[in-house]
């Protein structure tokens, strides 16, 4: 079945995701750039969300964390279904006026 992902819910996880994982890893932003063949600048740019992942960028990152591409995109998109999810709760809460504590 082909799953439609929402544009925000997409970058929103793959954001917090690249973050996790480069940090799960005690990796730097210098040293995941230096493994994927990308900049550094590249890799903050995407995990402020400033750039938006291309495919190219996707298979070198994957690469850089030592994964396969396979491995890599099941773990975001993954990630992603959490968020629509989590959104989802979200605007059932705001509906029902209920305010959600951190």
């Amino acid at each position: 079945m082909i799953k439609i992902l929402d544009s925000r819910n997409f970058g929103k996880a793959f954001r917090h995701f690249l973050c996790e994982e480069r940090k799960k890893r005690g990796t730097t932003q210098f040293e995941l750039a230096r493994k994927s063949g990308l900049t550094r600048q590249c890799i903050s740019l995407l995990e402020s969300g400033r750039r938006v992942p291309t495919f190219f960028s996707l298979f070198h990152l994957a690469e850089g964390f030592d994964m396969p591409l396979s491995k890599f995109m099941f773990l975001l998109i993954n990630k992603v279904e959490y968020y629509e999810c989590h959104e989802k709760l979200l605007l059932a809460a705001d509906s029902k006026k209920t305010r959600w504590k951190k």
